[in-house]
This record gives C-alpha cells, sequence and structure tokens, in this order.
C-alpha cells in the first residue's frame, strides 16, 4: 500500500512536469508569433493599419478583448469612418492601439504566471519539508557557530527535556496507584446514589449492567470505511502510510479483502499481541512548541486497534449519558428557588411564575450537549477527536465528502473556543447578580504519560468491565517501543504507565477515569466540572469553587496523578465592584485561555505579549527552515491564520469591541516585529515577493496573487486581520449613522446587555405589581402561598432573587452574548461582479465570495489582478497543477525542532 500511495505522488508529479512541459511549449509559441506581430507593427506607419494587424492577431490567438470594453466588429467600422471622417480622431486610434496591445501583453502575462506557478509546486515538491531549524537560544550551541555546510539536525534541548521525562514516566515500573484505595473511593463515591421512582435499578447498578453487555461485532465494509477515516482524522501515521491508506479508502476490491483479514484477526481475539518486533515511536514537535511521542503502527494493526477503541469509545459515553440522565446528576445555581420561595411566587403571581426557558436548564443542556464527555463520540462514523484540531497543526482543508459524514459536532477548536465565550458570560452574569466571579482553572501533569495502569484497571473492574477484555487492554498497554531517532540499534522498553496518544482506546481509558472527577464535583458542589480532555474549569462562588478544589485534590491523590502547578490558578473577578479576596483555599496563579489572561479587577481577557513575543522568534525560526515559498504560506497560515488567531480568541458580543480592537493591534505589531527585525522586510508579502525575486527573477507581482485562492492561481496566503476587520464595522460612514438611529436602543458593551435586561425586569414587576393589586392573579395551585387581602406584593429583591431559574430574559441576553458580531458586507462593485462571471465554475467551488473575508479579498486586491491579466483568472487552469497543490496542502504540517 505504501507502494501506491508512492505511485500517486509520482503520477501526480509526472501530470505536472507534462503541464509545464506543454506550457512552455505554448508560451515559446505565442511568444514568437507575438514577436512576428509586433515586427509587422512596427514596419507599418499607418496608425488605422497597425489596429488592424493587431486585431488579426487577437483573433488569430483567440484573445478576447472584453478587459478592455472594446468590440472588434464596432472598431473595424469606425476605422471604416476614418477615412472620411476626421471626428474620428488620432487620439482616439492611439487608445484603440495601447488597449489592443495591452491584449496580447495579457496573454503572456497568463503564460508567465502559470510558469511561475509550476516552479513554485515544483520547489515545493523537491523540498516538500521544511529545513532543519537552528538551535534555540537556550541550546548549548549557538546559532552562529553553525555553518549552513557544517549544521546537523540535533533538535533542541527542549526536545531532550520533555523526553527524558516522558520516559521517566512511561517506563517506570513503580509508577502505581493503590487499586484498594481507589475501590474504597468510587464506593463511597457511587454507592451512594439512589434510584429514582421510576428506575428499577440504582445508576450503579444499570451502568454496571449496561458495561457488561459490550458487543465488539464484526468488520464490514462500512465499518471499515468509518475506521480509516477515523484514522486519517487523527495524527499517528507517518506521511507515506497516510498517503496509502488515504489511497486505498475507495477501493472497494481492497476494503473487502482488508475486512476478511482483519476478521480473522478479531478471530484470534483472545491471543493478540503486537507481535515479535517493537513498535517505533518518534518525536513530533507540535505548533504550540511541545514535543509529542507518535507511535508507528503496522497499517492493519493500527485500523483493528482503532475500529476496537471506537466501539469501546461509543459504548462508554452511552454507559456515562445514561447514568447522567438516573437522577443523582444535579445542578442547581448559588441561589436557587425553594419550596417556600416557589409556593410565594405562584401565590403572588400565578400560573406561569416560573418557566422552563431559564439560564438553570440551559447550563444542564449545554454540559451535556457540549462538555460532558466531549473527547468520547456518539457514533463510530464520527471517530475520535484530533489533539491537533486544537493547536491548530491541521492541514490546509481536508474535509471528506462522506455523506454519512456527521455535521452538526463541533469541533475540538469550536469547543475550545465556546468555553471561552461560556466563561466570559458567567463572568459577566455571576458578577451582576452575586457582586463577584471566582474562576479554577487546573491540568494534571503529563496525564497520558503518567496515568498508572493499576488506575485504569481498577476503574474498569469497578464499573464492570468484562476480565476478558481487561486482558486485552494490558497487552495493549504494555507495548514494547523503540525511538526511530536512536537508529536500529535502539534499545527495546516496555510501556509500564501511560497511555498511547490519539489512539481510540486510549481516549476511552481517560475518560472513563475522568468521569469519576466530573461526578465527584458534581455531588460536591451541585455544579459541574468543565472538562476539556484534562484541563479543568470550574466556577461560580468561592465557596462552592473552594469545594471543587478539595474535590479534585483527593481525586488526584487517590488515583495516582499531579496537578501541573504552571497551569493551575484561580481568580476572583470583581469587575469594578471592589477589590479581589481571593480565598487562600484556592490555588495561586493566573487564569489563562489561550493566549489570554483574565484580569480580575476589570474581567475583561488580556493578551499575555510575553508569550506573543515568544512566538515571534519561533515563527521567525520555522520561516528561516523553510525551503519552499509554498511551504513558507502554508507555515504561515497554520501558525499566524489559525493558531494564533484562534489562541486570541475568537471574537463574540460577550468580549466586547475591545477584545477585537486588541487582536488586531497585536497582529500588527506581531507582524512589522517579525518581518522588520529579522527579515527587513513590511511584511508576509514584502517578504515572499523578494524571495519569488531573488529565486525565479519575477517582480511587479500584484498583492492578489498572494491572497487569491489557488483555482484562480493564488498562493492562498490568508490574512488574519480581515476577520477581524468584517467583523468590526467602520463608524462615521452613512450606513453606520443610519444604524445608529434605527438601532438607537442597541446595546453598546456586554454589560449593556445585562443591564437592559434587569431594566425589562423592573418593567416586568410593575406589570404583575398591577395584576396583583387589581385581583387578576389567576392560575393558583393548592400548593400556591395564600397571601393575605391587605398584604402587600412581594418586594422587587424578592422578585428579581432567583433570575436564574424565574427570567426569560436573562436567557436570552445569556445566547445573545454568545452570538457573533454583524459583519460588515462588503459591496463587489460592477466591474468585480462582471469579472467574476468570466471564471468557469469559480461560484460552484464553494470558494467564492460567499463569507465575508473571500469578498473583502477580492474586492480589495482584485483591481491589481484584472489590469494585469484582464481578469480574476491569473492563468489557464487546464495548466495550473491545482490537484497536485490540493493533495500537498492535505498533508499535516510537520513543525521543525
Amino acid at each position: 500500500m505504501a507502494s501506491s500511495a508512492a505511485a500517486l505522488s509520482e503520477s501526480m508529479q509526472r501530470i505536472t512536469t507534462s503541464k509545464l512541459t506543454v506550457l512552455n511549449k505554448q508560451h515559446e509559441a505565442y511568444e514568437s508569433k507575438k514577436k512576428v506581430t509586433l515586427d509587422t507593427l512596427h514596419a507599418e506607419a499607418d496608425l488605422s493599419a497597425q489596429i488592424r494587424i493587431l486585431l488579426e492577431a487577437l483573433v488569430l490567438h483567440q484573445i478576447p478583448t472584453a478587459v478592455t470594453n472594446l468590440v472588434p466588429g464596432n472598431i473595424h467600422r469606425f476605422l471604416n469612418q476614418r477615412r472620411n471622417d476626421p471626428s474620428v480622431s488620432v487620439e482616439m486610434l492611439e487608445g484603440w492601439k495601447a488597449d489592443l496591445e495591452r491584449c496580447l501583453d495579457i496573454k503572456s502575462h497568463k503564460y508567465e504566471h502559470a510558469s511561475l506557478f509550476g516552479q513554485l509546486v515544483t520547489e515545493w515538491l523537491e523540498q516538500p519539508g521544511n529545513a532543519p531549524a537552528l538551535p534555540s537560544r537556550s541550546s548549548d550551541a549557538s546559532a552562529d557557530d553553525a555553518s549552513q555546510d557544517s549544521f546537523q539536525p540535533v533538535g533542541r534541548k527542549e526536545m531532550y527535556d520533555q523526553r527524558r521525562q516522558w520516559e521517566s514516566l512511561v517506563f517506570d515500573d513503580n509508577k502505581k496507584s493503590d487499586p484498594d484505595a481507589i475501590k474504597a473511593y468510587l464506593s463511597a463515591l457511587f454507592g451512594s446514589t439512589t434510584k429514582s421512582e421510576k428506575l428499577t435499578s440504582t445508576p450503579l447498578e444499570t451502568l454496571r449492567a449496561t458495561m457488561s453487555q459490550f458487543d465488539l461485532g464484526k468488520f464490514d465494509t462500512k465499518s471499515i470505511k468509518w475506521s480509516i477515516k477515523a484514522l486519517l482524522k487523527v495524527d499517528i501515521l507517518s506521511p507515506s502510510k497516510r498517503a496509502a491508506l488515504s489511497d486505498i479508502k475507495d477501493n472497494k476490491l481492497v476494503i473487502e479483502e482488508m475486512v476478511d483479514v482483519l476478521n480473522s484477526y478479531l478471530d484470534d481475539f483472545d491471543t493478540w499481541s503486537w507481535g515479535d518486533e517493537p513498535i517505533t515511536v518518534e518525536l513530533r514537535r507540535q505548533v504550540n512548541g511541545k514535543y509529542r511521542v507518535y507511535m508507528d503502527e503496522e497499517l492493519l494493526q493500527a485500523l483493528l486497534l482503532q475500529f476496537i477503541g471506537l466501539k469501546w469509545a461509543v459504548h462508554l459515553k452511552e454507559a456515562f449519558l445514561e447514568f447522567f440522565h438516573a437522577g443523582s446528576w444535579i445542578q442547581s445555581p448559588q441561589r436557587s428557588l425553594d419550596r417556600k420561595a416557589r409556593a410565594r411566587r405562584e401565590g403572588f403571581l400565578g400560573k406561569g411564575s416560573t418557566t422552563l426557558l431559564n439560564i438553570r436548564n440551559e447550563r444542564r443542556n449545554d454540559y451535556e450537549a457540549e462538555y460532558f464527555l466531549t473527547q468520547l463520540p456518539s457514533t463510530i462514523r464520527e471517530g475520535m477527536r484530533d489533539y491537533g484540531d486544537v493547536g491548530g497543526d491541521g492541514a490546509d482543508g481536508d474535509d471528506d465528502d462522506d455523506d454519512d459524514a456527521v455535521d452538526d459536532k463541533k469541533t475540538p477548536m469550536e469547543i475550545k473556543q465556546s468555553l471561552l465565550h461560556l466563561i466570559t458570560t458567567e463572568s459577566l452574569i455571576n458578577t451582576s447578580i452575586y457582586g463577584s466571579f471566582t474562576i479554577l482553572q487546573s491540568d494534571f501533569e503529563w496525564f497520558g504519560p503518567s496515568l498508572p495502569h493499576s488506575t485504569i484497571f481498577t476503574v474498569l473492574e469497578f464499573f464492570g468491565v468484562k476480565d476478558r477484555w481487561l486482558k486485552f487492554f494490558h497487552t495493549f498497554l504494555e507495548v514494547p517501543l523503540k525511538f526511530a531517532q536512536d537508529g536500529v540499534d535502539a534499545p527495546t522498553l516496555t510501556r509500564r504507565c501511560g497511555i498511547p496518544i490519539e489512539h481510540a482506546l486510549s481516549d476511552a481509558f481517560g475518560e472513563a477515569v475522568l468521569f469519576v472527577l466530573d461526578f465527584a464535583v458534581n455531588q460536591a458542589t451541585r455544579a459541574n466540572l468543565y472538562r476539556f480532555h484534562d484541563d479543568l474549569w470550574f466556577w461560580g462562588q468561592e465557596d462552592v469553587c473552594v469545594k471543587a478544589w478539595d474535590t479534585i485534590l483527593e481525586f488526584a491523590n487517590t488515583m495516582g496523578l499531579k496537578m501541573k502547578k504552571e497551569k493551575t490558578g484561580a481568580v476572583q473577578v470583581t469587575a469594578g465592584r471592589g477589590t479581589p479576596n481571593l480565598s487562600k483555599s484556592l490555588p495561586k496563579g493566573i487564569v489563562h485561555w489561550g493566549l489570554l489572561t483574565l484580569d480580575p479587577v476589570s474581567g475583561q481577557w488580556v493578551i499575555n505579549d510575553e508569550e506573543v513575543d515568544q512566538h515571534i522568534e519561533e515563527l521567525r525560526r520555522q520561516l528561516v527552515a523553510c525551503k519552499s515559498v509554498f511551504a513558507i504560506v502554508q507555515a504561515w497560515n497554520v501558525y499566524v491564520s489559525r493558531f494564533l488567531a484562534n489562541n486570541f480568541g475568537r471574537p463574540q458580543i460577550c468580549l466586547g469591541q475591545r477584545h477585537i480592537d486588541m487582536i488586531i493591534d497585536t497582529f500588527d505589531k506581531f507582524q512589522k516585529r517579525l518581518f522588520s527585525e529579522s527579515f527587513g522586510s513590511s511584511g508576509i508579502i514584502e517578504y515572499l515577493k523578494r524571495i519569488i525575486e531573488e529565486r525565479f527573477n519575477v517582480k511587479d507581482l500584484p498583492d492578489g496573487f498572494f491572497y487569491f485562492p489557488s483555482e484562480l492561481g493564488g498562493l492562498d496566503l490568508r490574512n488574519p486581520l480581515i476577520p477581524l476587520l468584517v467583523i468590526r464595522g467602520v463608524e462615521g460612514t452613512a450606513a453606520e449613522k443610519e444604524k445608529q438611529v434605527t438601532e438607537q436602543r442597541k446595546p453598546k458593551t456586554p454589560k449593556e446587555h445585562i443591564e437592559r435586561t434587569f431594566e425589562m425586569e423592573e418593567k416586568e414587576y410593575q406589570n404583575c405589581k398591577k395584576q396583583y393589586e387589581e385581583g387578576n392573579v389567576v392560575g393558583v395551585s393548592d400548593k400556591a402561598y395564600r397571601p393575605k387581602d391587605d398584604e402587600p406584593f412581594m418586594s422587587l429583591e424578592e422578585f428579581m432573587g432567583y433570575p436564574e431559574e424565574t427570567s426569560s430574559a436573562l436567557l436570552r441576553a445569556y445566547r445573545r452574548l454568545r452570538e457573533d458580531p454583524d459583519s460588515t458586507n462588503i459591496e463587489l462593485t460592477t466591474e468585480v461582479l462582471a469579472a467574476l462571471k468570466e471564471v468557469p465554475g469559480y461560484r460552484e467551488t464553494g470558494s467564492g465570495p460567499h463569507a465575508g473575508y473571500d469578498r473583502w479579498v477580492l474586492q480589495l486586491y482584485a483591481g491589481g489582478v484584472m489590469k494585469k491579466f484582464g481578469g480574476l483568472s491569473m492563468g489557464e487552469k487546464k495548466l495550473l497543477p491545482i490537484g497536485l497543490v490540493t493533495m500537498l496542502k492535505s498533508e499535516k504540517v510537520r513543525w521543525q525542532g
């Protein structure tokens, strides 16, 4: 299969070479004929005759004149008129001649561009990866000491440090937990759960019964395709194996053969092993600077384990979700309606005194849908989450057009963004209701590598997993390993602790253990722990956060885990309502999300400039290591427009205009510092233009060449500022002034959304008071409070005392704050729209100006492109190696280090 993938790559290269050969021949032939035309033109003294020569050449070479707004038939008639009518002036003729000559040049420009594009792709093919990066400044060796001729790619100091730490955990025979202590802890936690009146068994009994009913089933063509898709979604495979698997996924005959082989593996399930040879592992650097250790398994073995892992992950999700709904999982706000308060509200307000459309219910629904065991899939076809989706180490768009694709599930990055928006909204709500907001953040230290096998087996056994499966899991975890970087003579060591990264079974084990923590925190606080992998978030009022932290520490100590100090902290937000006074029972440390830090006084997120400076240096190192122009573009797109943009937080209403302006300013400083200090350029465009001029001797490229998509002959460079400008708007325009008049009462800041809500609640209070005083309260049940005849209406404080359970208006604000800001609609000019219609199939590709970013780029850069190329397409699509570019973009980015 690897040879098949190589053959595919070689075929694409041959096709590209053939296209370039045809292109060069056509270009040479055209330039030769063009020279003949121009020589004939210059030999002719009569201006009208020169124009006729040009018109004949354009017809001969099938060159359109639409870009000049000239119609050849009309020009011939006007020339005839010129013979007898001096009103057809020399100036007119000179203008027509210049326009027609420009048409000849446009054809040359398109050939030249196609040639350049082909050379850039060829360069990328010949240098597909990046060059070894120079050692970091913290390395023992100085970059100045490593000449280009003598430099050896030995890796960075931090790589070796992280490897030593990983090995000290994974191969440690003494890294164990106490199974008896874990059993006692689990019995105390889950044994106290009681069954609801409608159920015949306790939640724990139901969970164990469900767990024991696991059925693996067999491979068929559908399940193997889902397994292949899931395997391609994560970053386990090497590039060659990924290419091989991608090549065979639609090959029906190969798929059927693989089904037979894999089912034979399942028939010998009880004797399964890793084989006689150790599994090689390699260190890969991520865009966030961390190194991860990946296993390089044989393809069929990887598919078998992916299938088993997916089946178990889905089964665990179903079992734990059933437990979630069994009645023991309780959630209530800090100030909750008790029976007496509920009766009084009904007595004064009548029917409709409470509503199901409230924040309390919204929180529970959101938690279940987006945050509860989010790492586990609900179906096999959904596949597992990719860790790389969060950091940004993805391909430039490799979505699979699968009819069975799951479209309603958020990606890991979307969930992470939602978490930021939820925290910010909850802070606004809490500070408005209670005057303060406390948030706790933590993370387990080396969770994957340090998770004791004894902890995994004890938890799974407690939940009712059968011995047959525990035996298989034991074999899976204790895998013989050796590092590829150490050569063929590397020693073989057996894994004794931790779980392999990006394996479906590993995620299933991790989530099973952490499910215990989720439930423990809920039982201690009557609130939910928001967890993304092993990143932990909890918020509310201070006393509840203290209980949550104590519970987390007890869990970690019992399970043989440690908290990561540098990612642990707590903050009390007062938002200007006093000085924060955090309890000593909570951990010290900042609270951060991505590259943002939470300011306790203002309650706003601020960008961590020190971390941004580190990323400037890192991207400089990566750009220097890039050997091709396309590699630079890909590195920029992933690092800046994806990784940095994602980690600054996607703007939403809850974050306000200030957040957008802060990101714009940071990107501006980032680009200036990166290019002016390191490369002597004003920005990425000038840097790329200089490289292209030095390597290919091509000048005067329009800026649209860099930003337009490859379908139009562009490099598809992404501009991180444009998505922000699309939603920022422009103050002072006629449209904005009109908008201000029509939406005068529209909230301007996130805080105003909450303030308007409470204003609406006060108006509702007056309406309810009037109804009560007029004796119009209806629908009161027997359980309701009976006010005395002369008893005044409840106070405003009592009426608004439980807004998280009683206010639909607050729910609407809660939802509105987590919506995207309104976007600016860039209007395409008549000229650009007309040029767009001339692009064959461009609208149907889905990459046209359907989104704000595309419209902005198109309108901003169309002028330069149309002037040089006569339209939006910079080259003949049939001569551009678009397919090869798409294939190369689909590869995962491998960062140097």
